[in-house]
């Protein structure tokens, strides 16, 4: 294994190695490649502190969707579904377990009846899936090389955000009921 390779992954140190490699280029790759992977964490980690509680969640939740879209995509392919078939199979099994996991976890409970939330929510999702549904296919024509689960994942970037909107301001928006409640204040005597 070359000692730049043993250095970046601190089995040993640029000055053990002076002596046989110049010392500048061994400190030069091997503080580069750490301090570009620390500085892309620090980075990150600063940029979702900025994010709202909420959109964290989404994008967290929608990890887990995607994940799930991704599996039962592969899944259907395997199974020899064509491409368009298994997408629209697997965006429909994902859909249906985002909605369960951000209304308990992302968003709460609107304060709808069960079945005119999930109404809602598949509306805005039709709309935000249909937006991923087209982007992934277009990609899928234009780069036929490209592998069928990262058209998927670049369709599904595309549609985040129009979706968080809509789950955020149309789904999940307190009924008007629900949010003359929590603008009074609390009269209870504890």
């Amino acid at each position: 294994m070359p000692l730049g390779v043993l250095c970046i992954l601190g089995f040993t140190t640029p000055k053990q190695v002076s002596t046989r490699i110049p010392a500048q280029r061994v400190v030069r790759s091997g503080q580069g490649f750490m301090t570009y992977f620390s500085n892309v964490a620090r980075e990150t980690e600063r940029w979702l502190l900025k994010l709202p509680i909420g959109l964290a969640r989404f994008i967290a939740v929608g990890f887990g969707g995607l994940m799930v879209d991704q599996s039962v995509l592969a899944v259907s392919e395997h199974f020899g579904m064509p491409f368009a078939w298994a997408r629209a199979f697997a965006i429909f099994i994902a859909t249906g377990f985002t909605w369960v996991l951000n209304r308990r976890f992302t968003f709460g409970d609107s304060g709808r009846k069960t079945h005119h939330e999930a109404l809602r929510y598949f509306t805005v999702a039709f709309c935000a899936q249909s937006v991923n549904y087209a982007v992934s296919l277009v990609i899928a024509a234009q780069a036929p090389h490209l592998p069928h689960n990262l058209a998927a994942f670049f369709g599904a970037v595309v549609a985040t955000l129009f979706s968080y909107s809509g789950q955020r301001f149309f789904t999940f928006a307190p009924t008007r009921a629900a949010a003359s409640t929590d603008a009074r204040p609390d009269t209870r005597l504890d």
